[in-house]
């Protein structure tokens, strides 16, 4: 009666598989061999424990192979999610000098990125409501110079350290600025307070005063008007919207609510205008 021949490699598992289970199993063999001597002839104890080791052997080194592998593989990925998301940011840095780019277009001009480091409410001891950035009078910076971001007008530069400088912010109790609104350009001024005999603004909102005869209407763009050398704003900054008029109560100028582009609750990444080839004064 003839066997039947097994085909190749049926019924058989592959030598990978059982290599691991197989070690493993001899090491345990071994060991309860080594307890089962120690128990019966103690003084017999050190040699089986030098074959024990020796026969284990292998089964630690793999298994210590394999933690140190997880390890490499696991800082490897790491790595290589702190390099994506530096890449990313690095991406929306350029992202937002660019937009910052596409804001401040005269040639008379350039844009020193710089990024905020600390903020001060308006009750600090030092005065105003202030933003610190990461400049400062080594990178050319000097006080009364304008900042703006991706979105507008931030404020102006009061006070110039080494490496870094405070902003004062559009929305400080203290800070008026000339400004131009609606597509006529007529000319106001912006500032935080409300008019006399109306209740305050909402947080984040300002007042427009009109200093001519042409009322501001809902949906005006307002940018700021310049100043002498430039300096505390240049020109043509883009500062808010109008979001709602004041009732009209015989005033010389017409007020209105003015919505600021720029959340000052949220700066990142900012720009201080350098006159061209220009420096601290």
């Amino acid at each position: 009666m003839s066997r039947r021949r097994r085909a190749p490699g049926q019924g058989t598992r592959p030598r990978s598989g059982r290599l691991l289970p197989a070690t493993a199993l001899a090491a345990t063999l071994l060991t309860a061999g080594a307890l089962v001597v120690d128990l019966a002839r103690p003084q017999a104890l050190e040699s089986v424990r030098d074959v024990v080791a020796g026969a284990t052997a292998p089964v630690r080194q793999l298994v210590a192979g394999e933690e140190g592998r997880v390890r490499t593989l696991t800082a490897e990925r790491d790595a290589l999610a702190a390099e994506v998301a530096r890449l990313r940011e690095q991406v929306r840095r350029h992202e937002q000098l660019g937009e910052l780019d596409d804001r401040v277009v005269d040639d008379g001009h350039r844009l020193l990125p710089a990024r905020v480091v600390g903020f001060s409410p308006a009750t600090s001891p030092v005065g105003g409501r202030t933003v610190t950035v990461d400049v400062g009078r080594d990178d050319g910076v000097g006080t009364d110079l304008t900042v703006v971001s991706a979105d507008g007008l931030v404020g102006r530069v009061l006070r110039v350290a080494d490496a870094s400088a405070d902003v004062l912010l559009v929305g400080d109790p203290g800070v008026v600025v000339g400004v131009r609104y609606g597509v006529d350009g007529a000319l106001g001024s912006v500032t935080v307070d409300a008019p006399p005999g109306l209740p305050a603004r909402e947080p984040g909102r300002l007042t427009l005063t009109a200093l001519g005869d042409l009322p501001p209407v809902v949906g005006d763009e307002v940018s700021t008007l310049g100043s002498p050398d430039d300096r505390p704003y240049v020109a043509g900054v883009p500062l808010g919207v109008v979001v709602a008029v004041d009732p009209d109560r015989g005033q010389l100028g017409r007020t209105a609510v003015v919505r600021p582009h720029v959340d000052t609750a949220t700066l990142d990444l900012v720009a201080v205008v350098l006159p061209d080839g220009g420096g601290p004064r």
